[in-house]
């Protein structure tokens, strides 16, 4: 009597990570995040243009570079931003790996240097306009980042970003929530900021993981929505400035570019926010701003034995650091 065996494969897929779990793969596929195996990481937002400047980053042993999209700024349109982000992809970190390479974008501030900016535009024209910048930084404008306006010109710079062949995007001041103008004209009308600001990043994050499968994301400080597990979800890591050493404002003004010791209480409460991240197997990557050699040292230290990924700069962010990290 023969007998038959019926076997039954069971296909399995994870989700790999990506903004918004985007990128379904294979069982048995690499599935960690490649910023879990960053050792050391690079911010420059600053004359990138500049003749030798991707030279130098490319050349450097930093892992993961944080860098701007010339071709987004007005007068740059015909940049070759793409060639960059090529070239810098293509050469070695510190364990002789390929570097990552993610894009800044301001997701909560218009800025009027960039693409999308319009002749006349000013706070209040248009309406979702909000204020002038807290800290002073010039030409940054807070917005009402829940318009759908808003979220088409987002939604266009993601694509951007994806065509010029990033690996991810790293963005900032997504503490606009708390804002006390924007939160104010959320309320008015009839909204809650900060439930605004988790769907708005879940849409952003969800389109870019769709368009690019593995797609990074990163997020830029707000790190009390730590205590969001769904609004951690959406992210592959978190930057965090100043934990102990800040900067002054806008680096054109003669205020101090670093060594400016932040307050003990407010780092307790950014450890504390920091930690809920680490918690949910967030890379937690520090960006301090000092020069002098006490205050690199300890920011090294202190950053070491909290876990997190420092990188000491100054705030100009025009080059890279002369303080490297330990090691490098």
């Amino acid at each position: 009597m023969s007998h038959v065996f019926i076997v039954i494969i069971l296909a399995v897929t994870v989700i790999a990570p990506g903004c918004g779990r985007g990128a379904i793969r294979e069982q048995g596929a690499v599935t960690t995040s490649p910023l879990r195996d960053v050792r050391f990481f690079a911010y420059q937002l600053q004359g990138q243009d500049e003749s030798g400047s991707i030279g130098r980053l490319a050349d450097s042993r930093y892992d993961l570079l944080v860098i701007d999209q010339t071709r987004s700024l007005k007068g740059e349109e015909g940049y070759d931003s793409a060639a960059d982000v090529a070239r810098l992809k293509g050469s070695e970190g510190s364990s002789g790996g390929k570097k990552v390479v993610v894009c800044y974008l301001d997701v909560g501030e218009a800025e009027s240097y960039r693409w999308y900016w319009r002749d006349g535009w000013r706070v209040g024209s248009p309406e979702w306009i909000v204020a002038p910048d807290p800290d002073g930084w010039d030409e940054n404008y807070p917005v009402k980042f829940w318009r759908p306006e808003w979220k088409r010109i987002m939604n266009e710079a993601v694509d951007r970003i994806i065509e010029d062949g990033y690996d991810g995007i790293y963005l900032d001041w997504l503490e606009v929530y708390s804002f006390e103008p924007v939160a104010e004209a959320a309320r008015s009308e009839g909204l809650n900021a900060r439930d605004e600001l988790v769907e708005f990043v879940r849409e952003l994050t969800v389109r870019a993981g769709t368009k690019s499968p593995g797609f990074l994301c990163i997020a830029q400080n707000a790190a009390e929505l730590g205590s969001d597990p769904e609004y951690v979800e959406l992210f592959d890591a978190i930057a965090q400035e100043g934990v102990w050493y800040e900067g002054g404002g806008d680096p054109d003004t003669d205020e101090t570019p670093g060594d400016v010791s932040v307050d003990p209480e407010l780092t307790r409460e950014l450890l504390g926010d920091l930690r809920l991240w680490q918690e949910r197997r967030k890379p937690v990557f520090d960006v301090e701003y000092a020069q002098e050699s006490s205050s690199v040292n300890r920011a090294y230290a202190l950053g070491e034995e909290h876990g997190f990924k420092t990188y000491v700069t100054l705030r100009a962010l025009d080059a890279l650091s002369k303080t490297p990290p330990p090691g490098y």
